[in-house]
């Protein structure tokens, strides 16, 4: 008899799993993601994993004003946690992050970037919308449970949470009649303080290139304070080679 308790043990363990995710709110949350990536173009957004994009990014104060005119970028990037990012009219700085590892590239040539930079990349990254999309909604074992209706702006949203096998958490508010993406939120904690604050990405002027919806506007907040914004005015699917990843000095 002892050797069926091992057996019997786990189908108690994932039996209330199991009914978990048959729940209204379970069942609902699908259809609220099934929908969203249909309308950011289905296989065609899920099978992408490279784009490019040019534009100008702006910083903002603790006021949330802007706290100067915006500079000029371009940017390469390869799903699932590797860029490359050009600043400046002249695009003489330079930041690489590629495989856990980063680079700034200046006059004064190639520095590893700071920990801390590292971090909050890494952190980013981890919870970017691709990430939530493409890898945390593919996965069975990810739970995802429908919150209801939230204001975001001035549109309504469908909110859903998302916890991954490993812990990893957010949220994405998903528009009720466009069913894209508004934002994602996550909770981070801030080694310094000792404290913690939620982090999110807001998303906005979606355009279509090609079958793929991206937005145009991408805005960086901690809490209630705005911290950036990419303004895209450009962008494409084109591959493009690993040497963009590549850490190299300034040509002068």
């Amino acid at each position: 008899m002892w050797l069926h308790l091992p057996l019997l043990a786990l189908l108690s363990f994932q039996a209330p799993v199991a009914a978990r995710l048959q729940t209204p709110s379970n069942m609902k949350a699908q259809q609220v993601v099934s929908a969203a990536i249909a309308a950011l173009g289905g296989d065609h957004y899920l099978q992408v994993n490279e784009r490019t994009g040019a534009g100008r990014l702006y910083a903002f104060d603790s006021t949330g004003q802007l706290a100067n005119p915006g500079t000029r970028f371009w940017s390469w990037q390869r799903f699932p946690a590797d860029e490359r990012l050009e600043l400046t009219q002249q695009r003489n700085v330079i930041e690489i992050y590629r495989g856990g590892q980063g680079w700034e590239i200046t006059y004064k040539g190639v520095a590893p970037m700071l920990k801390k930079q590292l971090d909050t990349y890494a952190d980013r990254n981890a919870h970017s919308l691709d990430v939530i999309l493409k890898t945390w909604a593919q996965d069975p074992r990810t739970l995802m449970l429908d919150l209801g209706l939230v204001q975001v702006d001035q549109a309504q949203a469908e909110e859903v949470s998302f916890t991954t096998n490993g812990g990893a958490a957010a949220t994405v508010d998903f528009s009720v009649t466009t069913h894209l993406p508004l934002r994602v939120s996550w909770r981070r904690d801030d080694a310094q303080t000792g404290g913690h604050y939620v982090e999110s990405v807001v998303y906005g002027t979606w355009t279509r290139i090609g079958a793929i919806a991206v937005p145009f506007t991408i805005d960086h907040f901690e809490g209630p304070q705005r911290l950036d914004q990419r303004f895209y005015n450009s962008m494409s699917f084109a591959p493009f080679p690993d040497s963009m990843f590549v850490p190299r000095e300034l040509k002068h």
